[in-house]
């Protein structure tokens, strides 16, 4: 017989899943949601990022159709931008060579310095509350930054300078897929596939971004 010595020194373990109400699911009041279905019509991601987003710890997981109808638009969104981003992706020696130089250089574009700085932010937030097992925070914050921060505001503010922000552009996509996998692994495994690389290394094995 094998014994196998798995030493665990943390498990962190959420409150009862309830339904939109805060009721509590059950087959007689017809309030179960199957997570199967839920995982065919919307994704495991939009699941996954519905059962993080919004829940403070010890409080109950509210779980609805809705919510996870609305992490799928989510996923959505990041797969769009990111194909926004991708269609225009630089030489992979050319953008890492423009991009050391475009990050510390005092000329930049302000909206590529606002951009930077916020990114960063995000980063140092992000992993902070990760760190303290807070994942609802950390959830929220990564999705307000992707999606208003940098494909409502950012985004939008440079497609009439996008060869100019192109490297910028690529910078922030491939620094928030990093953050959003833990929360949203197959999506942003699927996009970081895509991305010219120097190594090909699978996103779940990449570097974590310095904060």
């Amino acid at each position: 017989m094998m014994i196998l010595d798995i030493s665990i020194k943390i498990i962190h373990l959420h409150a009862r899943v309830v339904d939109a109400k805060g009721q509590k699911m059950s087959k007689s009041k017809g309030n179960v949601i199957n997570p199967i279905d839920m995982v065919e019509k919307y994704g495991a991601d939009a699941l996954r990022m519905s059962l993080v987003f919004g829940v403070a710890p010890a409080s109950d997981v509210a779980v609805s159709e809705d919510k996870i109808r609305s992490m799928r638009n989510f996923a959505n969104k990041v797969w769009n931008a990111s194909r926004f981003v991708l269609e225009h992706e630089t030489n992979l020696k050319a953008q890492s060579s423009k991009l050391k130089t475009t990050t510390q250089n005092p000329k930049l574009n302000k909206d590529d310095k606002w951009i930077l700085n916020k990114m960063q932010k995000t980063v140092k937030i992000v992993t902070k509350n990760l760190e303290k097992y807070r994942f609802d925070k950390a959830a929220e914050e990564i999705y307000q930054f992707f999606w208003h921060t940098f494909c409502d505001k950012y985004i939008e503010s440079v497609k009439d300078r996008r060869e100019e922000a192109q490297p910028v552009l690529e910078k922030v996509l491939k620094t928030s897929l990093k953050l959003l996998h833990p929360f949203m692994p197959f999506v942003t495994e699927e996009i970081w596939g895509k991305i010219e690389k120097e190594e090909n290394t699978p996103l779940i094995l990449s570097s974590w971004p310095a904060n």
